[in-house]
């Protein structure tokens, strides 16, 4: 503990780093700055920025991509790992249902479905790929139009699903488990049975 009295010419990112392993494991460290990575990297880089061997890195990001947190890409020069798209997705999912209330991401979606709305009625398109198909050839105003079209989709998907979450019960003590079969309760995200009913999935 540095005294408040003295002053102090030590290096405060390395002593945050020390105080970051101090209260981490190995395998936090590494799934923290996957999650934080925009752009795949390799396995050295990563086990780089946390502090730990590369070995180590190696062996958590491949448990990592086994349960769909991370994605390997393979190079010519080897593998490289990125956060997969269900991750930013649930992520950001998390982060709105956390911030906002219900009545806000309620008001939120009417926004951006009125907006959509607007986007179909002014260039009598279902689609922001519906519209890009109209356009003979796309020019930067056109482009803007129609990624700005895309973001409102995801942007309203995300919403939707963290108002989901307001609903969902995991845990509901109330249900009569015995009263239904593994079948019936999974309805159909049940596995294909042997006798090849069901959906698989």
């Amino acid at each position: 503990m540095v005294d408040r009295g003295q002053l102090w010419d030590g290096d405060v990112n390395e002593t945050v780093i020390e105080e970051w392993k101090d209260e981490t494991t190995p395998f936090e460290r590494i799934r923290e700055v996957l999650r934080s990575t925009t752009e795949p990297q390799y396995a050295n880089r990563l086990a780089e920025r946390a502090r730990v061997s590369e070995p180590t890195a190696r062996k958590h990001l491949e448990i990592l991509v086994e349960t769909g947190i991370a994605v390997a890409v393979t190079t010519g020069n080897g593998t490289q790992y990125k956060r997969s798209r269900q991750t930013v997705a649930m992520q950001r999912i998390r982060d709105l249902h956390t911030q906002l209330s219900r009545e806000e991401l309620t008001n939120g979606i009417r926004d951006l479905r009125e907006r959509i709305h607007g986007y179909q009625e002014e260039y009598d398109a279902t689609s922001p790929d519906d519209l890009a198909l109209q356009f003979a050839s796309i020019d930067d105003a056109e482009w803007d139009i129609v990624a700005e079209w895309r973001t409102l989709k995801q942007d309203l998907d995300v919403a939707q699903a963290a108002l989901a979450l307001y609903d969902f019960t995991p845990d509901n003590d109330n249900r009569d488990e015995g009263s239904r079969s593994d079948s019936d309760a999974y309805g159909a995200f049940t596995s294909k049975s042997e006798s090849g009913s069901g959906v698989s999935v």
